[in-house]
């Protein structure tokens, strides 16, 4: 049995409709996840009506995307299901990719490897189609494309969490999400820690699904570049910071992003509207990353008029 995990903030009424709608007929239940503040227990109406009974649960403040996976992930071990798909509210998931997913998975699993996640290809509803999978290398990542209509699965070192189908099992294993990441890299820590205790994950290209990243996308140099908050920005400084010291994340991982950081305090300083402001919030996130500050930015660091967003995508 197969158990979404929906993790909203402030959701947008047709975007989860359309995502609800997608997963009729491909999932056992729903879990939503509400990281809104102030959300109460009434559960919203758009909500309601939907083939599969999809359980509500309001936070009332918004703890992070790692902490509304795991109590989603939570309460499907204690509902007895097999694996858990979890899912962003601005994500949509195509006919038949959970069930092309587990043959893919069942495939792998009679040849003796050990599985830990599934993930559909992404189909990026501003920039089109997004690699089918990663691999790091040498200081840099390789990314591998293929068509999709192939449903040779390909093995890939890295994923993000919208969409990814996980075996129960191995999160009760390996532990679940990292929820002191709060947001930004809770899925490559992830992949990282599964990869080192020996389980695989692949990308099926044919099981599509259909995902927006950041609040934005623009062009530089040719290279597609999301746009996100300010804030945003600092968790994933923060948290590549971090990750980068620890032992636990593969050496090829640690490699690539070490040499990026520099790159990035500059980049994200340059996309942010409020350049000035948002560069001393860069600071800040280097900093905390080097002494493992982590949780939530306090509110009095939050710039003016900005918003975090739930979604995962790196």
């Amino acid at each position: 049995m197969i158990a979404a995990i929906v993790v909203l903030y402030h959701p947008d009424q047709q975007a989860t409709e359309r995502l609800l709608s997608s997963l009729a007929g491909q999932v056992d239940s729903v879990f939503a996840v509400d990281n809104t503040p102030g959300s109460s227990s009434r559960t919203p109406a758009f909500l309601e009506g939907f083939g599969k009974p999809v359980s509500y649960i309001p936070l009332g403040e918004n703890r992070g995307i790692a902490e509304a996976q795991n109590i989603g992930i939570d309460l499907s071990i204690k509902g007895g299901f097999s694996h858990v798909l979890l899912l962003d509210q601005d994500s949509a998931p195509c006919p038949g990719m959970v069930n092309r997913l587990l043959d893919a998975e069942e495939t792998l699993l009679n040849k003796g490897e050990q599985i830990a996640a599934m993930s559909p290809q992404i189909v990026d509803g501003r920039t089109g189609s997004r690699p089918c999978a990663c691999i790091y290398r040498w200081f840099r990542a390789r990314l591998i494309y293929r068509d999709s209509n192939s449903s040779e699965p390909v093995l890939t070192e890295n994923f993000i969490a919208s969409g990814s189908l996980i075996r129960i099992s191995v999160l009760q294993l390996l532990g679940m999400m990292r929820s002191d990441l709060f947001i930004e890299h809770v899925d490559t820590e992830f992949a990282s820690r599964v990869l080192g205790a020996g389980y695989r994950s692949y990308c099926v290209p044919n099981a599509l699904m259909l995902h927006s990243f950041g609040d934005a996308a623009a062009k530089i140099f040719g290279k597609d570049i999301y746009l996100y908050s300010g804030v945003r920005y600092y968790y994933k400084l923060r948290n590549e910071v971090y990750l980068a010291g620890l032992k636990t994340m593969s050496w090829q991982w640690r490699a690539y992003i070490l040499p990026r950081i520099p790159y990035h305090f500059v980049l994200y300083s340059v996309l942010a509207k409020d350049r000035l402001a948002t560069s001393r919030l860069l600071l800040k996130a280097i900093l905390d990353g080097v002494r493992g500050r982590l949780g939530p930015l306090e509110q009095a660091s939050i710039l003016k008029s900005d918003e975090i967003h739930p979604e995962a995508g790196e």
